[in-house]
């Protein structure tokens, strides 16, 4: 799989939300994020679609976009074999019958109506990776927290900013690690599957805490 289409991986670009400064986007994000979980799930189904136009216009794929919208199908899936497990299987005709139950559509609206929310929340957040560096977010934390401590008068030395910037930096640094590390399986001759899983998760766990501490002490180092 192509670097490019790694999860919240930054695509180089020069449209006018990439040239948007980075606080805006972050302080505009969890505003919109709160208004999706608030407001009727017909809002999350007209802003998913807006924001799928919007990734559009500014060049992100439509392969781009399922990308990013990975996690909510593997949540789903994750679920509905939850509910699976649950159903009673003492014969057939009680496993028809929980399964009719379970999976009607009385008693899944409101999870698809979830789902629903969450798709453009993800989007949002894809929106802000895909164009915002790394270097972007930092400053865009910087200012955002520079200015509430102007405004309530507190000591001038950014506290919170590097933590912030070193959580939501760390997202798409595990989904880069995780396909340079498929691309090394695929290239040794390994295969999808369970085995895949079991041998590279251990790895994965490994390389993204080493990468996150060295990063720790670089930016510990600069101050």
């Amino acid at each position: 799989m192509n670097e490019k289409h790694s999860l919240f991986a930054y695509k180089r670009g020069s449209s006018f939300l990439h040239r948007c400064p980075a606080w805006i986007k972050l302080l505009f994000i969890p505003a919109v994020s709160i208004a999706l979980l608030l407001l009727p799930y017909q809002f999350s189904l007209l802003a998913a679609v807006c924001l799928s136009c919007l990734g559009f216009l500014v060049r992100i794929s439509a392969r781009e976009q399922l990308t990013d919208l990975k996690p909510v199908l593997y949540y789903a899936v994750l679920l509905v074999m939850f509910q699976i497990l649950a159903l009673d299987y003492k014969s057939a005709e009680s496993i028809a019958a929980s399964f009719k139950a379970a999976f009607s559509w009385n008693s899944q609206k409101e999870t698809v109506f979830f789902f629903l929310k969450l798709v453009a929340l993800m989007q949002c957040a894809s929106l802000l990776f895909k164009t915002s560096t790394s270097l972007e977010l930092r400053e865009g934390i910087s200012a955002i927290e520079a200015g509430i401590r102007t405004a309530l008068h507190l000591k001038k030395e950014n506290a919170f900013s590097e933590m912030i910037f070193m959580f939501l930096n760390f997202i798409p640094m595990i989904a880069s690690i995780w396909q340079q590390l498929r691309r090394a399986w695929a290239a040794r001759g390994g295969k999808n599957g369970i085995k895949m899983y079991i041998q590279l998760l251990p790895v994965l766990f490994f390389v993204a805490m080493k990468k996150a501490w060295n990063m720790s002490r670089a930016i510990e180092a600069r101050k």
